[in-house]
């Protein structure tokens, strides 16, 4: 008798808190950058004359969101969980 892989004979991964947090910190770091892009959206539909203000905090915010994705990112390769 055979044995038939089921959809639920998936590899267990065990739980890592760090991947975890690094997930939420990227998570989050994703909607404070989609937040500012959307209200810099809203200052131009607007017709606010100061729509550049954005600029500099969406930069931060870009920077921050890529900082998050390739901690997580090495923490993935590096542990492979």
């Amino acid at each position: 008798m055979t044995r038939h892989k089921e959809k639920n004979d998936v590899p267990r991964i065990p739980y890592c808190e760090e991947r975890h947090k690094l997930t939420n910190g990227l998570l989050a770091a994703a909607h404070e950058l989609t937040e500012l892009q959307n209200q810099q959206v809203h200052a131009i539909i607007d017709g606010d004359p100061d729509f550049c203000r954005f600029d500099d905090l969406i930069h931060v915010a870009r920077t921050t969101k890529d900082q998050a994705k390739y901690a997580l990112l090495a923490h993935i390769e590096q542990h492979h969980c």
